[in-house]
């Protein structure tokens, strides 16, 4: 059998397997995002340690992931009553980058935003919902950040 062939099939099967394990990885952040939640507000990490921070530590969490995990799970599960299973398999960058939507346009079109949407979308409703669609207005440059919104255009 030709050598080629083996090493393309091997290199098709590591890029499935590795699109299987990010599906895998991103099904179990809401589990961890409650685990969090639950940690943090029912102050189950003092029988071990003296703050939260220092099981973040422990756990190898930035105090930032864990606060955007957090707010994910408070946002749609706590206050908004969405089910586990239909915010599994979105991921949770762009469940945080949609959050801004829940209180214009509710939990459910949020999650439905995040699940079809590219993230550089998502950013774009969520500065059009907070900034208004306007012309973005860029300096003789003909590039740069928008003086309204700071997207960063290139005309």
């Amino acid at each position: 059998m030709d050598n080629s062939i083996t090493v393309k099939k091997n290199q098709e099967t590591y890029v499935n397997e590795t699109l299987v394990l990010v599906k895998h990885i991103e099904s179990r952040f809401i589990e961890l995002s409650e685990r969090l939640y639950t940690i943090q507000n029912e102050k189950l990490w003092q029988s071990r340690y003296d703050s939260f921070n220092e099981f973040l530590e422990d756990a190898h969490i930035t105090p930032g992931e864990a606060s955007k995990l957090i707010k994910i799970f408070r946002t749609f599960v706590i206050e908004n009553g969405v089910d586990h299973s239909k915010l599994s398999g979105i991921g949770y960058s762009k469940l945080y980058e949609v959050i801004p939507l829940v209180e214009k346009e509710g939990a459910e079109m949020a999650v439905t935003k995040a699940s079809t949407l590219m993230r550089s979308e998502i950013q774009d409703e969520v500065r059009d919902k907070k900034y208004g669609v306007h012309d973005h207005v860029v300096g003789p440059e003909r590039w740069g950040a928008c003086s309204v919104c700071n997207k960063f255009i290139k005309m």
